[in-house]
């Protein structure tokens, strides 16, 4: 088989997320790979998608995929659940291309998402990779397909990073796309191996859990989905790295035709229920999502849909007509319970906290409540503030995060001009990996950060409080899952354990 663009979504779920891997996180479909890979195979050009997530990587794959693929390029796009885990998967990344290198130095390897965008010449000196897409690259990837088949100058290409005479060039910057219909029309799902073998985040699923049959719910949480109906953020938080890629902050829309026809191919095809869209700001423009959540309450699927929102975005009057559509679940960036701390970083509350969150919760609405640890200004004091927060807030789940210096971000900058503040490898940036090493604050040492973080969601998961109401609002099955997770410890080099 003579394929002219191989893609390939790298992955090492056991290093990223140790033994949580095994049942506990998402296997999320690959949303910029399959974009890119449907928009060439539009464009004339055969593609396939090789997602080591699902079909995973030893030492023998890539003779396997270079024989049975023969690709004239291969693109390796380094994303992940959210912008930030674009770091935390450079480690396989850069395994996979040395790999193909080694196992065929002739076939030229392109490296494009977050953080090859963010450390373009890092990445073009560090990996084994003749070429670094730094943008979206829609417009990279064409040209330089057709640059290999003879029908361009490099120097035509746009937003390419490359070797010339062993000196790390560039072109010029690429365009981000103004028209998402036209040019990112669908996605490449039938590309990918069975749809089955993704799964939901086991939270999305917990209000279906007492209907499975199998002791590890994969009957209710597969088939899964995500896309996007947005594209960048207007905001500018300091530990943020999502327009690393789109190069500055700002937000482009899909029109809702668009996306509705996506979601009935997801259903009427692939038989999806669950569905996560991973726009950073879903709830945004009060009478689009009107509008969107009208026609999903027209189609009755009877969807499970993920969503994220900011405090200051969620209007009350929507909320039923969310849930009516299918949302489910809002993950809602709530960060710090501390204003300085938050105003420290860009992130302002302009609502009272308790009364969106009871707002949302009084709609049948479950909220997953994320929280960062060890922002700049941060002190034991005020992280013990945002875990008692969270206590009170009292949402159906929580995630805690360490603050990390993500490439592209702010926050970034600010560390790399500090001694020891940036990981020592790309796997230091892994929330919930061995080698996690978060940013020190202004007043407290990067371990006891760490360590704060790891109780804190131990704590906060093992409450009565907390437990009472999940027993209450999904059942014995929910409440059992929750206390086997929690038996899974994760080990730390920064606590030697």
């Amino acid at each position: 088989m003579n394929t002219d663009i191989l893609f390939i979504n790298p992955s090492n779920q056991k290093k990223t997320y140790q033994d949580l891997s095994k049942e506990y996180t998402a296997i999320a479909t690959p949303v910029w790979t399959c974009l890119l890979a449907n928009n060439m195979r539009n464009n004339g050009y055969s593609v396939k998608i090789y997602d080591v997530n699902v079909e995973g990587w030893d030492e023998e794959s890539a003779s396997i995929i270079l024989s049975k693929f023969n690709p004239k390029l291969i693109v390796i796009m380094v994303y992940g659940h959210q912008p930030s885990a674009s770091t935390q998967t450079m480690p396989a990344a850069g395994r996979i291309a040395k790999d193909l290198k080694n196992a065929n130095k002739s076939v030229p390897i392109a490296m494009g998402g977050n953080h090859p965008s963010a450390l373009p010449e890092k990445t073009l000196t560090e990996e084994a990779v003749d070429f670094v897409i730094q943008g979206e690259g829609v417009y990279t990837i064409k040209g330089l397909i057709n640059f290999i088949k003879g029908k361009t100058d490099i120097k035509n290409i746009t937003g390419l990073w490359f070797k010339n005479d062993g000196i790390i060039s560039f072109t010029t910057p690429s365009e981000i796309v103004k028209d998402l219909d036209k040019e990112l029309s669908d996605y490449g799902w039938d590309l990918l191996p069975d749809i089955n073998n993704y799964r939901a985040h086991n939270m999305h699923c917990f209000q279906d859990f007492e209907k499975s049959k199998k002791e590890d719910f994969s009957d209710i949480r597969t088939p899964y989905i995500t896309m996007n109906t947005s594209l960048g953020c207007p905001y500018t938080c300091t530990y943020c790295c999502i327009n690393a890629v789109f190069g500055k902050p700002g937000i482009r829309y899909w029109s809702l035709e668009k996306v509705m026809s996506w979601i009935d191919t997801a259903f009427n095809k692939y038989k999806v229920r669950n569905i996560r869209f991973d726009d950073e700001l879903f709830i945004l423009s009060p009478k689009r999502v009107e509008r969107f959540c009208d026609i999903l309450i027209e189609r009755n699927y009877n969807l499970n849909i993920w969503v994220y929102g900011r405090v200051d975005t969620i209007q009350d009057n929507l909320l039923k007509k969310l849930k009516k559509a299918g949302v489910n679940w809002i993950c809602l960036g709530i960060e710090s319970g501390n204003s300085r701390v938050r105003e420290s970083v860009n992130k302002k509350i302009k609502k009272e906290i308790f009364e969106v969150v009871k707002n949302i919760q009084s709609n049948d609405i479950y909220i997953l409540g994320n929280y960062m640890f060890g922002l700049p200004e941060d002190t034991k004091q005020t992280m013990q503030e945002t875990l008692q927060l969270a206590i009170d807030l009292n949402c159906e789940f929580a995630n805690f995060y360490s603050v990390m210096p993500y490439p592209g971000s702010e926050l970034y900058e600010w560390a790399s001009a500090k001694e020891g503040f940036l990981p020592k490898n790309w796997e230091g940036f892994s929330q919930h990996g061995y080698e996690t090493q978060p940013l020190p604050t202004n007043y407290i040492y990067a371990k006891d950060v760490l360590k704060f973080r790891d109780e804190a969601f131990y704590k906060y998961h093992t409450n009565p409080k907390y437990l009472s109401m999940i027993q209450e609002k999904f059942g014995n099955k929910v409440k059992s899952h929750i206390e086997k997770m929690l038996t899974v410890k994760m080990k730390r080099r920064l606590l030697d354990n």
